[in-house]
């Protein structure tokens, strides 16, 4: 999430060693979902909240995929 000072710093190694800057990486990388933008805090807090909650005591041995598309 683009809105956490460790994955500003992973970004901004990844956009050094790709030879671009840290803005193209992000463009980069929202392009690549099928939302083509990033997941925001929020959108993690409010999964977070849902899995937490009884209304997802059906959910077993479940993994939340917040990747918005970039991992399957």
């Amino acid at each position: 999430m683009e809105e956490t000072g460790t994955i500003d710093v992973v970004f901004g190694l990844h956009a050094k060693a790709r030879g671009i800057t840290q803005e193209e990486f992000v463009t980069m990388i929202s392009g690549v979902t099928q939302r083509k933008r990033a997941t925001t805090l929020t959108e993690f807090a409010d999964v977070a909240a849902f899995v937490a909650s009884d209304r997802a005591a059906a959910m077993t041995g479940t993994v939340a995929n917040l990747t918005g598309g970039i991992v399957d």
